[in-house]
């Protein structure tokens, strides 16, 4: 139970700043003039807790060890894009009327930005597992 609060606050917390840093990103792009109307701030923020929870909940998968790296990984980043391209296109990250094309292309975008968090996540946590073989060693 510990972990899986954990893993949500973890979500959380990386949803949330990217939420606020994509605000800035469209803030400045449109001049300032970033006009939100019918509930649109309200329902980003509900969409963002949904793609936090979306990808720091199935994040438990990674403390069972009966299963193998590829099948967590494909578990977690699986519900997460689903989480995450369903959440896009309800509270209009994706617009409505939106080309396939581009909304084919916001999603590699997505997927491409989650990877990247993935994959420094990875990073952080072998250097971790090295950290504790290296003291194990010298312990030994």
């Amino acid at each position: 139970m510990k972990q899986i609060i954990k893993s949500i606050a973890i979500g959380l917390g990386i949803a949330f700043a990217i939420f606020c840093l994509s605000g800035i990103v469209f803030d400045i792009d449109h001049g300032g003039i970033f006009k939100l109307e019918n509930y649109s701030f309200t329902k980003m923020v509900i969409g963002c807790i949904l793609m936090g929870l979306g990808w720091g909940a199935p994040a438990v998968v990674y403390s069972n060890e009966k299963m193998s790296s590829g099948i967590k990984c494909v578990i977690h980043i699986g519900i997460g894009m689903v989480v995450q391209t369903v959440t896009a296109f309800i509270v209009g990250y994706i617009p409505a009327g939106t080309s396939i094309g581009k909304a084919i292309l916001i999603i590699v975008f997505e997927l491409a930005f989650a990877m990247i968090i993935w994959l420094c996540f990875f990073i952080y946590n072998k250097k971790q597992v090295d950290k504790m073989n290296k003291r194990i060693q010298e312990l030994n």
